[in-house]
């Protein structure tokens, strides 16, 4: 083996390795966004972004898979595993780029709509607002001031008695940053990780044409 294909086979073979990580690290930040979220899935059941957490666990789950076996087609110089690998990553490239544009796409319109969703709840479901004030440390969707009361619910506060001195800020504002927050992180790894797959794609073509003409030259 040369010079030039002994360095493509190790730098696609770690390339992997570290796009298997990357899909853990994906599947991760997924389940994370979805338990943070699993309280208030009522209140999000009118909108699209409650699928980018799950999109992006199966998207982080099939990139481990797919990078373990691109290690190992890697490692034995395999041809028909490399130009399978290509293929499939190919394929999971278009799909974490649709992950990355739903996100970003969305997600403008889906943090505008929160104070809705805040209002409506807060008018509707006291104990569903209860719950969310309690899982996300805050109060009222706009801040204590939404009570019009100075006696206030304990989920409001971290100590009682809870009055608006010691209240948590509004609900649509901590809503509004955690979804810009998790929305951001969720679009980029998955664009970011898409546009340096594509350096592996070309990697693990090129060691599948040099496996294919060792091969060749192997019957003469």
């Amino acid at each position: 083996m040369g010079c030039g294909e002994f360095l493509v086979k190790y730098v696609l073979f770690f390339a992997n390795l570290a796009f298997a990580l990357a899909g853990l690290a994906l599947l991760g930040l997924g389940l994370a966004v979805h338990l943070q979220f699993a309280d208030i899935e009522t209140v999000l059941s009118e909108t699209s972004f409650r699928v980018a957490p799950v999109a992006c666990m199966i998207v982080g789950g099939i990139a481990f898979i797919i990078a373990f076996f691109g290690c190992c087609g890697a490692i034995r110089e395999s041809n028909c595993m490399l130009v399978t690998y290509a293929i499939f990553m190919l394929v999971l490239m278009a799909l974490k780029l649709t992950l990355g544009v739903m996100v970003f796409v969305n997600l403008d319109g889906v943090v505008a709509a929160i104070p809705n969703w805040m209002n409506k709840t807060f008018q509707q479901d006291q104990d569903t607002f209860h719950v969310i004030e309690n899982r996300f440390s805050c109060c009222g969707p706009t801040g204590p001031g939404s009570y019009l009361s100075l006696t206030l619910p304990d989920t409001c506060c971290s100590t009682t008695p809870c009055t608006v001195i010691n209240a948590y800020a509004g609900c649509t504002e901590v809503l509004q940053a955690l979804f810009n927050n998790y929305g951001v992180a969720i679009g980029s790894v998955a664009i970011v990780i898409a546009a340096i797959e594509l350096v592996a794609v070309i990697f693990a073509l090129c060691l599948a044409n040099h496996a294919r003409n060792k091969m060749r030259r192997s019957r003469y």
